[in-house]
């Protein structure tokens, strides 16, 4: 049956569900490979001890956790602490019997011991493991324990939460954590909890729950962080061995609290927008002026004009002016935006003699200046660039509100979570998994939501 089947029932509780994975799982574990039940009894040898036959299975849970969806949600959590609790019964379930050959069951616990090692070899198969599908193998074991001698007595977990908390935030107050147990025959003796290697203070007990009050100063900065916990719970001596003063047996679980920072990520808000910039334009131009033989002093006004369009920078004009001996050269003159002159005198140098019959016996000197002028011109033109504008932490649960500069046509808001994920927003609204994002360019801010913790580990 597909999920999708599944959702098309009649709703059942989920006391009801767990009931009926007590039931059947077992049977469907051992249906699940029809005419394999002798051949597996043949596979494992009549010397292996129980020891190195749990110590297997571990290997198997194990493999299946480290290969399990690795992402920073509520279904990957538990998918962990299922698998603790999988370990813990395993565990529990041959404490006192390890050197136990499997030879020395009978059949009944025989069939039971593959029941729960078919179940095991199904989730390893499986192309994506949930928490529920380890759930499920949890609770065959737990049927399957008791069928066993050894087994019916055993305290057994079934699970355990809170499954993740949010971390204490740097100098925060350090409030209490309430982790919570539920299973069966939990309430034999003085059940203890250490969280992070401190004591817990217990609340409730009864033979199907336990209740603990542990110091809540977990703290994770940058990455999510386990705080981890070992469970001692008592398994009561049969009724022979308590009446000849046989004490109850310590069984220990891990467990493990998934702690979340404080902050989902880091955030760089950059915009795209229209600025108005200056454009420069380099300009040079030459100038010259000469007389002729026996001509008048002349001044001259050189001038020079920017390309249409363009300004002239004032401060950036210089001169490179020569002359000959008595001409000069006299600066600039008339500058505007958009012109400027250069202002020189030509003078010849010496006599000239009149003429006679239309010569003259000596002429003088002509007179020149002549250089070069170099300038900037400059104008304004429209640009489109992009420039950060925002940067710092999204903590859970806190908006932050973003202000932008004039003229902006797009943002680009990238997060990089906590999860080694990056996101890019680059429209004006947004809907991303861990927050939401609203762009108003009129009163020109961004506002940047992140969800609670519990809505982003939501599966």
């Amino acid at each position: 049956m597909d999920d999708e089947t599944r959702r098309r029932k009649p709703a059942v509780s989920q006391k009801e569900t767990d009931m009926r994975c007590l039931i059947v799982a077992p049977v469907l574990a051992l249906a699940a490979v029809p005419g394999t039940a002798h051949a597996q009894l043949a596979e494992i040898a009549a010397g292996a001890t129980m020891g190195s036959i749990i110590d297997q299975l571990e290997g198997s849970v194990k493999n299946i956790i480290n290969h399990a969806d690795d992402a920073v949600s509520n279904n990957s959590f538990r998918i962990r602490q299922q698998g603790e609790v999988l370990l813990g019964q395993l565990n529990a379930m041959v404490a006192d019997q390890r050197d136990k050959t499997f030879a020395q069951l009978n059949e009944s616990q025989k069939q039971a011991f593959l029941g729960i090692r078919n179940s095991i070899a199904q989730l390893s198969q499986l192309e994506r493991v949930t928490a529920r599908d380890i759930q499920r193998t949890t609770n065959t074991v737990g049927t399957a324990m008791a069928n066993l001698p050894f087994g019916k007595s055993t305290p057994r977990v079934i699970e355990y939460g809170p499954t993740y908390v949010l971390g204490k935030p740097a100098g925060g107050p350090a409030a209490r954590q309430v982790v919570s147990v539920s299973g069966i025959a939990l309430g034999e003796g003085v059940p203890q909890l250490k969280m992070q290697g401190v004591q817990c203070q217990p609340l409730a007990k009864t033979e199907i729950s336990l209740k603990f009050s542990c110091p809540g100063a977990w703290s994770a900065d940058a990455e999510v962080k386990a705080a981890s916990g070992e469970l001692q719970v008592y398994q009561k001596p049969g009724f022979w061995r308590g009446l000849f003063g046989a004490k109850a047996k310590p069984r220990a679980y891990k467990l493990s609290v998934f702690v979340v920072p404080p902050e989902l990520g880091k955030y760089d808000l950059s915009v795209i927008r229209k600025v108005l910039g200056q454009e420069q334009n380099s300009r040079s131009q030459d100038f010259r002026a000469e007389n002729g033989h026996c001509d008048d002093d002349r001044e001259i006004l050189f001038p020079f004009n920017t390309t249409p369009g363009w300004s002239i920078d004032p401060a950036s004009i210089r001169a490179d002016c020569d002359k000959s001996s008595r001409s000069s050269c006299s600066g600039l003159r008339n500058v505007t935006a958009t012109s400027f002159g250069y202002f020189g005198v030509v003078r010849n140098s010496g006599d000239c003699a009149p003429k006679i019959f239309g010569h003259r016996a000596y002429v003088d000197a002509r007179g020149n200046v002549r250089g070069r002028i170099t300038w900037t011109e400059v104008r304004q033109v429209e640009r489109i660039v992009t420039e950060p504008v925002g940067h710092g932490g999204l903590e859970w649960a806190k908006a932050v509100q973003l202000p932008l500069p004039d003229g902006v046509q797009r943002i680009s808001l990238t997060v990089n979570q906590l999860d080694g994920k990056r996101t890019i927003v680059t429209g004006d609204d947004a809907t991303q998994r861990w927050y939401a994002v609203q762009s108003d360019p009129v009163n020109r801010f961004v506002l940047v939501s992140p969800r609670t913790l519990d809505e982003a580990m939501a599966d």
